[in-house]
């Protein structure tokens, strides 16, 4: 959640998404902002950078103490009006106002790409396993991986996948999970996005046992509830933690990314319990997959030899 710096800061959010993690699925709120992109002059000496111990320090040591500088930003502005910096650049006064139109737009290009486009870019440079994790855990917060129902009504295993991601989730969240089935299903735009506003109350419904008092309070600023959310709010409050099943959690994250749907029975208990480390007989597993909605594409019989 973001913080400013002297109390929690929650955005109005205008919906609830399926986001698909390298390692988990969950369900997040997206924030309702737009952003800007600008530029401006700024006096060289309260250019700073923060350094990798946490320190303080100018951009340059030999500007003068009127010298002026171009600064070029990205600046995200809330539904409430609420501003937070993005990324920002300093750049000295040899260059031309054409010049700094020019970053301006790189700028835009660059926060334009597609998180594909962005993992495409990746691959071009060699990085080490921390440099890896730390600029997929950048695209992650910058460019998240919303899941949506597919578009090709021919597409059946992803529309599969999808619904029984969602079905895991609805382990935690039911009401949520209904709500974004709801709203997926609504083709007229007012109705969707009142349906959508909907899907947040739930999700902080669901949730109580997460927040703090300060992050309810916070929450309820920008995202008020009705009656009956706040009502919810206290049921589930009152009642255990719900949980997601992670043999359920782990079939629906990897059924076709880590090609389990080509795996025979005894194959898949073997790598769920590989991943899990929860043992479960093979015709046990195959109740669970068919209870998700999940179908094997392993014909059946002893696996092709060689020669086969």
């Amino acid at each position: 959640m973001s913080q400013s710096s002297d109390k929690i800061y929650i955005p109005p959010f205008r919906g609830v998404r399926m986001v698909e993690f390298r390692d988990h699925l969950v369900l997040a709120p997206v924030p309702s902002y737009r952003i800007i992109y600008g530029f401006g002059r700024m006096k060289a000496t309260d250019a700073t950078f923060e350094t990798e111990d946490g320190k303080t320090e100018p951009c340059w040591d030999n500007c003068t103490p009127d010298e002026e500088i171009w600064t070029v930003f990205q600046l995200y502005r809330g539904e409430d009006g609420y501003e937070e910096m993005g990324e920002s650049q300093y750049i000295r006064r040899t260059v031309t106002e054409t010049e700094i139109q020019r970053k301006i737009q790189e700028m835009k290009d660059r926060y334009s790409m597609t998180r594909e486009q962005m993992l495409g870019l990746m691959q071009c440079y060699r990085q080490t396993d921390e440099e890896y994790a730390e600029n997929m855990a950048w695209i992650d917060a910058n460019y998240p991986n919303y899941q949506f129902p597919p578009s090709d009504p021919s597409a059946i295993d992803d529309y599969d996948v999808y619904q029984a991601r969602l079905k895991v989730l609805a382990g935690l969240q039911p009401t949520t999970v209904e709500l974004i089935k709801i709203a997926n299903a609504t083709e007229d735009p007012e109705k969707r996005r009142r349906v959508e506003r909907e899907t947040v109350g739930a999700y902080f419904a669901e949730l109580s046992h997460y927040f703090t008092e300060a992050e309810v309070l916070a929450w309820q600023h920008n995202n008020p509830l009705g009656t009956g959310w706040i009502c919810e709010f206290s049921n589930v409050f009152h009642q255990p933690r719900r949980q997601i099943d992670p043999v359920n959690h782990e079939l629906a994250l990897n059924w076709l990314r880590r090609k389990y749907n080509l795996l025979t029975a005894e194959e898949l208990s073997d790598e769920i319990f590989k991943t899990t480390l929860i043992r479960l007989a093979p015709e046990a597993l195959k109740k669970r997959r068919e209870r998700l909605g999940l179908t094997t594409k392993r014909p059946p019989g002893p696996p092709p030899t060689e020669s086969q």
